[in-house]
């Protein structure tokens, strides 16, 4: 049969009560929360919550941005008063050595429409050596490295909406099984010499998106590295998603952390099977005597395979581009501007007899980039507790009559309590 080249391109309440009781100390956001090591043989149980008040002309967030393959997820409307997120959780560290540790760590979270997950469910080993390294092992459930600066933008963050290319990437947190071997070496070197910090080798079941449930093991690597007042972090994931399925552009799923299962029926729904990169590189610029700090984030995503749903088969190359750049000015101790600017855009190549209905059914078109532009005013008035005022814009759908533009009030509290063993 002829082929027929298709080419898309852009331009280049019950939970927020039972936090309450453990509000006894404040804690970072919740997806680098788990990768704290508790100072001291003991445990802790740690809370945090978001409540946010947002108003908009129009239905906010959008709701499925076309020319992006992801999952297909729409997304729940978020105005008003609502819960954004809470989670739970509980950590025990023992030390069988001086120059071991083991901890185990446990969170549970939940979204403001009621879905609740496991984010948190594993082990950690790391053993001090004689020149100060540090090596280390984890295994279990966990968010999927992509460095500390792109991991903190999403739930529990300074800005309410999960960054542009982290939501078209993996649905906003990446949440998987693997093990991870990591190395961490001297952190004080001087300042003059650029000094590689630490390196992580891991293996992940890529059972979440942008993996498949029939995904083979996924290798990933991450690297940090200082200078002076900066901090360079780049990785890769390498995955091969089968039968990898995403709601067609038909059809409304609302929030979900499942894929759909295209294996036996491409009824509204779409079926990718083939070979998935995701690199990510973040710079953050943070000296110690300034208020001010700068934090550049970006993320690709090249896929290659076959792209079916019901209007057919089609051969498929994607590359998914997006980041942001983050100015912040500490103007007081207790209050903190910021400013966000956000790009994301993609270019997609489906070669074959039903290209032009599997890249509709597949929300590839009409493919335009998008931008977000936000800022956000915060106050910290005790330790754990941060009010924040937010305002923004981006660009909208080419379907929308107007362009999404919100504002509103968000209240985060994070707390932890931690105990030494009695013994």
């Amino acid at each position: 049969m002829p082929r027929s080249p298709m080419r898309t391109r852009w331009p280049r309440p019950a939970w927020l009560a039972g936090a309450l009781l453990l509000s006894l100390a404040g804690a970072q956001a919740h997806e680098r929360e788990s990768d704290e090591a508790l100072e001291a043989p003991g445990w802790s149980v740690r809370a945090a919550a978001a409540l946010s008040a947002m108003a908009a002309r129009e239905a906010w967030p959008v709701a499925r941005r076309s020319g992006v393959l992801g999952s297909g997820m729409t997304l729940d409307e978020q105005r008003g008063l609502r819960l954004e997120h809470a989670t739970v959780g509980a950590a025990l560290r023992l030390d069988p050595t001086d120059m071991t540790r083991l901890q185990a760590s446990v969170d549970i979270g939940r979204h403001g429409d009621g879905t609740t997950h496991v984010e948190t469910a594993r082990l950690d080993g790391q053993r001090e050596l004689a020149s100060g390294a540090r090596i280390g092992l984890r295994a279990g459930r966990m968010t999927v490295p992509l460095g500390s600066m792109i991991d903190t933008a999403g739930h529990l963050d300074r800005f309410a909406q999960m960054p542009l290319v982290r939501q078209a990437v993996s649905d906003g947190d990446w949440i998987d099984d693997g093990v991870v071997l990591h190395w961490q070496g001297d952190v004080h070197g001087p300042d003059d010499a650029t000094v590689l910090e630490r390196i992580e080798v891991g293996g992940w079941r890529a059972q979440a998106l942008p993996g498949s449930a029939e995904s083979g093991i996924a290798p990933g690597l991450q690297l940090r590295l200082r200078r002076g007042d900066w901090r360079l972090e780049a990785g890769a994931i390498h995955l091969q998603p089968r039968n990898r399925g995403a709601y067609a552009a038909s059809t409304r799923s609302g929030h979900t952390h499942a894929a759909p299962d295209c294996s036996r029926s491409l009824i509204g729904v779409t079926c990718f099977d083939g070979r998935s990169t995701v690199a990510s590189v973040s710079l953050r610029w943070q000296p110690d005597a300034s208020p001010l700090g700068l934090t550049l984030a970006t993320m690709a995503q090249r896929e290659r395979g076959q792209l079916a749903s019901a209007s057919g088969t089609a051969d498929y190359r994607g590359l998914v581009t997006g980041g942001w750049i983050e100015a912040d000015w500490q103007v007081r101790p207790d209050w903190t501007l910021a400013l966000r600017a956000e790009r994301l855009a993609s270019d997609h190549r489906l070669i074959g007899p039903g290209a032009t209905g599997v890249a509709a059914d597949a929300a590839l078109t009409p493919n335009q980039p998008a931008w977000r532009l936000a800022v956000s005013a915060g106050w910290t008035p005790a330790p754990g507790w941060q009010l924040l005022a937010e305002t923004g814009t981006e660009r909208a759908e080419p379907a929308a009559g107007r362009r999404p533009v919100w504002a509103g009030l968000r209240l985060i509290w994070q707390g932890r309590h931690t105990a030494e063993l009695p013994f």
